[in-house]
């Protein structure tokens, strides 16, 4: 992988812009609770009119500068990783045009064409993640935590202690979705390779009646194809509801402590609105690395 990243040095200023304008929607969505808080507690709960309209306008102007940010990351994020899936296609098959004879016979036809469309879009949907939304999933998780210990010391410990479960379910979830994907990977190869042989020799295969000897030999790839993806997707797909359960009770105990709190006099309304808002997003920042985390493992497989 650190091989291919020579390739982004031609991009290295609109990958920088990318980057930056990610932090500014970052920023933006991490300061919106804060501001809910402070709605709730100084214009619904007083009936001051005049607060919600001041905050809520300052609310909008930060969501529409966070709503351009994300437009503008978006363009540059596809435009680095379009151009970086260009070239290296174009090394790809420039190094394959000085491949000795003996190289050929280490690597099939249905290999290369593999290695050169798929396994290049694999690193190039890496690519276009790590901009735009890659970072950011860590830093709302990280930046989410913070801002709602800073609100409430109390409240923050709960997300504090379920954040390390999570953590442990999604390193599992990216070393063993590692290792499932670079098999479907290798297997893709093989009925790829199959499918090539058959389509060339079609002429040949009719000629010998071996149809149904041919049909037999790539049903098998294919099978054992689908098998393997199937086990796959299934350590992410079971991953994601634990992720959810774990998060929800969470939330469950922020309301429950968060109503004592408020009984108590330690806390205001609109901090536990704020401390629930955070958890929610760092719910979702989990759901989405878990998808990422997907990603990435297919990206190295393919890399």
């Amino acid at each position: 992988m650190r091989y291919l990243l020579k390739y982004l040095k031609p991009y290295r200023l609109a990958a920088g812009a990318a980057l930056i304008l990610m932090l500014v929607e970052l920023v933006v969505e991490l300061w919106h609770p804060v501001l809910m808080a402070r709605i709730i507690d100084e214009g619904i709960l007083p009936r001051d009119t005049g607060a919600v309209l001041r905050i809520g306008a300052w609310m909008t102007l930060l969501a529409l500068l966070g709503f351009a940010s994300g437009i503008v990351n978006s363009y540059f994020a596809a435009h680095v990783s379009q151009g970086f899936a260009f070239d290296v296609r174009a090394g790809m098959y420039e190094r394959v045009q000085t491949f000795p004879y003996a190289v050929f016979s280490r690597f099939s036809a249905a290999t290369l064409m593999t290695r050169m469309t798929s396994d290049v879009t694999q690193v190039q949907n890496a690519v276009f993640m790590s901009l735009r939304v890659m970072m950011r999933a860590p830093l709302i998780m990280a930046g989410g935590l913070f801002m709602a210990l800073a609100l409430s010391v109390r409240l923050g410990l709960i997300l504090l202690l379920i954040s390390p479960v999570l953590f442990t379910v999604l390193v599992w979830m990216m070393n063993r979705g590692f290792k499932l994907f670079q098999a479907v990977q290798a297997r893709l190869d093989r009925t790829n390779g199959l499918l090539r042989e058959n389509l060339l020799g079609m002429r040949l295969i009719k000629a010998m009646v071996r149809y149904a000897r041919e049909r037999e030999r790539f049903m098998q790839a294919n099978e054992d194809l689908m098998t393997r993806t199937i086990s796959a997707i299934r350590v992410v797909e079971l991953t994601v509801p634990a992720l959810l359960m774990v998060m929800n009770v969470g939330i469950l105990l922020l309301l429950w402590f968060g109503s004592a709190e408020v009984q108590a006099g330690r806390a205001e309304v609109g901090e536990i609105v704020a401390v629930v808002n955070y958890a929610m997003r760092i719910m979702a920042a989990f759901s989405m690395l878990s998808w990422i985390v997907t990603s990435l493992a297919r990206a190295r497989a393919s890399a």
